[in-house]
């Protein structure tokens, strides 16, 4: 989340606490719409109404405004707990759609193809972001194994991108006509998929118990 503004000292205009909040949002919006070639610092500030030396006393350059904004639109999934392993990756399943539906749906989907075009885009700064989502998928599963759930050495990503992932190709091959209808189904949806994931998970310790 952003930091939050400090109080003036005396007197002056007085600091607008909305402001790091309407430039990380600008930054996904432009950048949803133009991409990392085309953003830029002072396109931020202009379409932000702010005022360029406010924007770079607190970032620099693009890549670190670009990692402020997703992790400002980021939710740790090391928070999802529910208390189950099939509650949880219904919770994935539900962030996943929410962050598709939502006012900035195409930034991750256009951040992962920019990774491959744009590889320094992934590095230094914004990877730690990823990192961030990264470890906070594992810890659902290792919690799972730590209420027997699931076996050890089950991996993490194979559980989450099968997930996630399903839900994210489902959304892209949609045809934007089908996208409400498919977002008004979309609980049933992600329970389907998650048991899908579920029932593979429960073939495959089967088979490896015989």
């Amino acid at each position: 989340m952003p930091r939050a503004a400090s109080q003036p000292s005396g007197r002056g205009r007085p600091i607008d606490p909305d402001i790091e909040t309407r430039l990380l949002s600008t930054t996904l919006e432009l950048y949803g719409d133009l991409g990392w070639a085309r953003l830029n610092l002072d396109l931020i500030a202009r379409h932000a109404k702010v005022g360029k030396a406010a924007l770079y006393r607190r970032w620099q350059t693009k890549e670190q405004i670009m990692s402020a904004a997703l992790r400002f639109s980021q939710r740790s999934l090391g928070d999802l707990d529910t208390g189950t392993l099939r509650g949880d990756l219904v919770a994935v399943g539900q962030e996943t759609a929410e962050r598709l539906f939502g006012n900035h749906g195409t930034v991750r989907m256009r951040a992962m193809i920019d990774a491959k075009v744009f590889p320094e885009l992934f590095e230094g700064e914004i990877a730690g972001v990823r990192a961030e989502g990264i470890t906070g998928g594992r810890e659902i599963i290792f919690r799972a194994i730590e209420r027997g759930e699931i076996a050890k050495g089950t991996s993490p990503a194979l559980i989450l991108d099968a997930v996630a992932g399903t839900i994210e190709h489902h959304y892209l091959m949609t045809p934007n006509s089908k996208l409400k209808e498919f977002e008004a189904g979309i609980d049933k949806y992600i329970e389907s998929v998650v048991d899908l994931v579920l029932g593979g998970i429960k073939s495959q310790s089967s088979s490896a118990d015989r």
